[in-house]
């Protein structure tokens, strides 16, 4: 009878565990890319500093995302004030142009909503035209396709199953060795 409750309580740990991974919160980083994931760009030169940011941090083919980026001066920290931004999206597989957006901005952070059409390593370009210069940076994006995001869950998880199982057979075996012993 204890077994079974020592069964329940690790049925709900591990139930616990699987939901604190899937819904750990991903706030999407904005004004000021911050974290890991994002790219940089410096221009010494014309005094530029572009970062980038993609959410979710792997697009999902198919999927909308969302590209970020905020275009600094360099020294000053500054957002850099209206200029034409032209983002051009190409594959680097086949090298082949797939979109292009172009906007007048007045603020040095924006971002553009893109579905990627199929999973594959993307480069994105951004050029900036002010009135003293026009800038170019370049930065890449891994797009997942839908079964490589089966196969990804599937790898995240093994481990975790693995780690439950042995974990309830060592319980398992403690508690028929305990009750062998009376």
């Amino acid at each position: 009878m204890k077994i079974l409750s020592h069964t329940n309580w690790i049925k709900i740990s591990g139930f616990t565990l699987l939901l604190g991974i899937f819904f750990v919160p991903n706030l999407p980083s904005y004004e000021r890319l911050y974290g890991y994931n994002f790219q940089e760009w410096k221009n010494q030169r014309d005094n530029f500093l572009v970062q980038f940011d993609v959410e979710p941090h792997t697009p999902i083919a198919g999927n909308m995302s969302t590209l970020m980026f905020s275009v600094q001066n360099l020294q000053t920290g500054q957002d850099l004030q209206n200029f034409t931004s032209r983002i051009t999206i190409t594959n680097s597989s086949s090298n082949n142009t797939i979109s292009e957006f172009e906007s007048r901005e007045t603020n040095g952070d924006f971002s553009q909503r893109y579905a990627f059409p199929t999973g594959g390593l993307y480069e994105i370009f951004l050029r900036v035209d002010t009135p003293t210069s026009i800038d170019v940076s370049k930065f890449t994006v891994f797009v997942s396709s839908q079964s490589f995001q089966i196969l990804n869950l599937i790898y995240l998880l093994l481990p975790i199953f693995i780690f439950i199982g042995l974990l309830a057979s060592a319980i398992v075996f403690i508690a028929r060795y305990i009750y062998k012993k009376r």
